[in-house]
């Protein structure tokens, strides 16, 4: 993971689901989880996802470009055309950072949210928003190929830190190679087995344990298998009711890897790849929940089960003459059941078949093209019996646009189709240019979209570069918006247009900083329609408008003299505008600022201790002025909302700390790991909600209750190596 935005694919001299839902039930049930102990927010979390989206757990197509793995500072002395192979298996340098970072548990998935632009969506899940854009506009790459998913609903990723070899984030402006994304690129690499005698790692931790597994199978191949169990409900005791939440069983996850590498020459190889995840939980929801309240017939248990399991092939060439290739054959099926309430229930089957394709041609020593093509062909089955919420993120509140009960199975197939070109070209010694044009079909909304891609690199010298980009994208409208019966089949897909314009300098002693501007404008994305509009059956319709600005610093301090740190700020904008209204409203993951401090010092090659301290605006929030009677049930109150996320919580800090201890036990390496969370137990508030102990009637005041997230987390793990 580059430690600086790396948004001009190719040409860096530096190292660098919220969603609209058939259910929509999502904003609501993720807001009251947030606000109790952190085994109900990871239930709600999951619920709220599944009842939400019959596509949980799912990420969009991808493609992707050929990066070099490093590119040396000095533009003059640097072959951008290229791509060194670099060793690929071991984790980076700068992965093994983010690994350290307090409060991620060891997860360096988990801790891109120290770095610049990016908003964990506590309310839906956890799953970053970037730079303005929502979570549900995000891409997600595994080894070249589309993913499942890759965040339990606890937070941390489904991929064991052994095998993590080094990631890329793309906050904007990326290259034709990535379709079907609008927001951000998230580009995993796992790291290739070693070709070693077999070796072991054991790791026991209170969250979650796992066995990985290493070794040569013959002079030209090796493998390794990861396996982890989360161990939670072992260490906690089933809780006592809370607020109206009471757990029947505390949220168990687990998750596999498998992979085999065989090199058929010294140029070409094959990889052969599994993975699976799963995530479960039951709980029951009394009268005194708050959405129960507004929602009688949701009071029952519930109980959750979603996960995935995904089997790619990728053939890989590398001549020496610079020309390459790249095939990969892939097939996830994912799998979500849920039940809640009055017997109500959603099942959803999903299969994705994808075939990828990338060429490599070197043009001469200062330019090379890259072409490429996909095809992800996607069955759904959804299965309900369920209420129908027409909602989307311009909502405020999701429980009050409840529709009918519907009961049904709907079947959904699409076929999704995508050409590149990208010209790498190193004009002069200080400047790369890319240019990139990118075609994409899809048969079910019958669209077509030809969306250009442009990057330029100069340097300045050898300590200044000036980078800029700007690209156009799209991506395939939230299902739940589009198909039919519980959306609107004409829906168009949401695009997206991209400009960054980014300066960097390298300092001495480590020392470098990273100042970049953005400006993202958004159109076509969903309007739910109320039932008084005139054309209220199409249920959704593409008149909604976004727009995100800001300004992201990063100043780093690579490891020297035992010690590494970075400081993130991030300044920003986001709005969305109903076309059909002209009424423009801040974004509900609108932050201002965003502040993230980390800091490692190890004093020995034994013993290793940091922070990580965030600070940002309070989550934007809308008011709640009034009480109302609910038209669906008797004796039930609503509350009536002012202007959409128009007010704030106060300001949100915490403190995470991490200490590491490296010894021997029974004669084996080993690392003992303390994490606490939220080190000074602060309490931020995360929802304002109606005080339903205090009103009776609609004639009464509006009394508010407010709640706070998780205290303080102590988090003890051992890793044993044999």
């Amino acid at each position: 993971m580059q430690l600086r935005h790396s948004h001009c694919r190719g040409l860096a001299p530096f190292n660098a689901s919220t969603q609209p839902t058939i259910f929509n039930l999502k904003d609501d049930l993720m807001q009251y989880g947030n606000n109790h102990k952190p085994w109900s927010i990871t239930l709600l979390t999951t619920i709220a996802l599944l009842t939400t989206n019959p596509s949980a757990g799912q990420t969009p197509n991808t493609d992707q470009a050929n990066e070099p793995e490093k590119v040396e500072r000095e533009i003059e002395e640097t072959q951008v055309i290229g791509r060194r192979m670099g060793n690929f298996t071991e984790i980076t340098q700068e992965t093994k950072t983010l690994v350290e970072i307090p409060g991620s548990l060891g997860d360096p998935l988990a801790a891109i949210f120290s770095l610049p632009g990016i908003l964990q969506d506590t309310n839906r899940g956890g799953q970053p928003a970037v730079r303005g854009s929502s979570p549900a506009d995000n891409q997600f790459l595994v080894d070249f190929m589309p993913a499942g998913y890759v965040f339990h609903e606890f937070n941390t990723s489904v991929f064991h830190e052994a095998i993590l070899q080094d990631f890329q984030l793309y906050s904007a402006g990326f290259g034709a190679g990535y379709s079907d994304v609008t927001g951000a690129v998230f580009d995993i690499r796992l790291r290739q087995p070693k070709k070693e005698p077999l070796a072991a790692i054991v790791d026991l931790s209170m969250l979650r344990s796992g066995l990985f597994l290493e070794g040569q199978v013959s002079e030209n191949s090796a493998f390794y298998a990861s396996g982890r169990v989360s161990l939670i409900h072992l260490f906690i005791p089933t809780p006592d009711e809370e607020d109206g939440l009471i757990i029947d069983e505390l949220p168990r996850d687990n998750d596999y890897h498998l992979k085999y590498a065989w090199d058929i020459n010294d140029n070409t190889s094959l990889t052969l790849a599994a993975s699976g995840a799963s995530d479960n939980a039951k709980a029951t929801f009394t009268e005194r929940a708050d959405f129960v309240e507004v929602n009688p017939d949701f009071e029952g248990k519930a109980e959750i089960n979603n996960g995935y399991h995904g089997q790619n092939a990728i053939l890989e060439h590398r001549s020496n003459s610079g020309f390459d290739y790249k095939i990969g054959l892939g097939r996830l099926t994912n799998e979500s059941h849920l039940s809640w309430g009055d017997n109500y229930y959603n099942d959803t089957d999903k299969t994705k078949d994808s075939i990828k394709a990338q060429i490599g041609i070197p043009l001469g020593s200062d330019h090379k093209l890259v072409l490429g093509s996909a095809l992800h062909s996607t069955e759904n089955v959804f299965s309900y019996d369920q209420i129908l919420f027409v909602c989307t993120e311009f909502n405020s509140n999701c429980l009050l646009t409840r529709r009918e009960r519907r009961t049904g199975s709907l079947p959904l197939k699409h076929r999704e189709s995508t050409a590149y070109i990208t010209d790498l070209w190193q004009a002069t010694g200080k400047l790369n240019v890319e240019l990139g044009w990118q075609w994409q079909h899809d048969n079910y909304t019958e669209q077509t979209f030809f969306n250009p891609r442009f990057a330029l690199q100069y340097a300045l010298n050898t300590a200044w570069t000036i980078t800029s980009s700007y690209g156009r994208y799209n991506r395939f409208p939230d299902i739940e918006t589009a198909v039919e019966g519980f959306g609107n089949p004409d829906i168009r897909s949401p695009r997206a247009t991209h400009y960054t314009l980014g300066v960097a300098q390298e300092l001495d002693n480590g020392w470098s900083w990273n100042l970049e501007a953005y400006n993202k404008k958004m159109s076509d994305l969903p309007l739910a329609l109320n039932e008084t509009e005139p054309d209220a059956d199409k249920l959704y319709v593409s008149e909604v408008e976004g727009k995100a600005w800001g300004l992201d610093l990063l100043i780093n301090k690579e490891l020297t003299s035992k010690w590494y740190s970075w400081v993130a700020l991030s300044l920003a904008k986001s709005q969305r505008t109903n076309t059909r209204t002209d009424t423009t409203i801040d974004y509900y993951l609108d932050t201002p600022i965003i502040f993230n401090w980390v800091i490692n010092y190890a004093p020995s090659t034994r013993f290793n201790a940091g922070l990580h301290w965030t600070i940002r605006s309070g989550s934007a929030d809308t008011p709640i002025i009034g009480l109302q009677e609910n038209p669906y049930f008797e004796d039930s109150i609503l509350p009536v909302y002012g202007e959409p996320f128009s007010d704030r919580y106060p300001t949100f800090s915490q403190l995470d700390v991490r200490f590491k201890w490296s010894r021997k036990l029974w004669g084996m390496d080993a690392e003992y790991v303390l994490d606490i969370i939220n080190v000074l137990n602060q309490q931020n508030i995360t929802d304002r909600s109606l005080d339903y102990d205090e009103i009776n009637s609609v004639d009464d005041d509006v009394v508010l209750v407010e709640s706070a997230g998780r205290g303080i987390i102590p988090a003890f793990g051992l890793r044993l190596k044999f």
